[in-house]
């Protein structure tokens, strides 16, 4: 099995990274190696730490964005309240977007969901209309697309009126927050939201890497009953 491997480089945040790791390391029977960047590595999940001491938003560090992008798996970058770091909420909540990245977040978010024991909340972010009779017509659907593919698994689901950058700061309950790469090679806007503002650890899923190494995932077979709220 590959290892999880946490990126070190001095910065702010990675004390934080390799207890995170830990962590999940153990969930999942892995070993844990620390690596720079530029190594060549393999690796099933990677992780870095971001903490802004100043408290700013804005201060993203390129090495955060870089690791994300670049890496050839999933990247959770561990950020956000100690609570939320420690696992102490409960939940998970996946970002759909009606795109083609949904059905490996979902099945990405459900996976973490399982091996933690938390619930799972699909959030679909979207402004509100201009018209208010398209209050809910034009964006109902991602969230009727997400319930059928989680069809045999237990989760909530909620569409929030508001730009996704604002939904994503107020994922306050959340131990993990689980987004797709967005269309670009550098991440899209809204990834890069989440990983500016999010109060939560987030993980990165990168759809066609995972395919191409692992073939097409598969949601894990519940534990609990299954009770699906739209």
């Amino acid at each position: 099995m590959e290892p999880v491997v946490v990126i070190v480089d001095g910065s702010p945040g990675t004390e934080e990274a390799e207890q995170w790791a830990a962590a999940h390391a153990k969930l999942v029977d892995a070993v844990v190696e620390t690596h720079q960047l530029q190594d060549d590595f393999r690796a099933q999940l990677v992780v870095v730490g971001y903490q802004d001491r100043s408290g700013s938003a804005l201060g993203l560090g390129g090495h955060v964005l870089s690791a994300v992008c670049s890496v050839a798996c999933d990247a959770v970058v561990v950020r956000g309240t100690d609570a939320a770091r420690h696992g102490l909420h409960g939940r998970v909540t996946a970002l759909v977007s009606g795109g083609p990245d949904d059905s490996a977040v979902l099945i990405a978010a459900a996976g973490f969901a399982q091996r933690r024991d938390a619930s799972l909340r699909v959030l679909h972010a979207a402004p509100p209309p201009v018209v208010r009779a398209d209050l809910d017509e034009d964006h109902t659907w991602v969230l009727e697309r997400s319930a059928e593919l989680l069809r045999r698994f237990p989760h909530s689901a909620v569409l929030v009126r508001r730009q996704p950058h604002e939904a994503i700061s107020r994922c306050l309950d959340s131990d993990l927050l689980v987004v797709g790469p967005g269309e670009t090679r550098t991440c899209g806007s809204v990834t890069r939201a989440a990983l500016h503002h999010a109060p939560c650890p987030v993980l990165v899923v990168h759809r066609s890497v995972q395919e191409e190494r692992h073939g097409a995932p598969s949601l894990p077979s519940p534990r609990r009953p299954v009770r699906t709220t739209v």
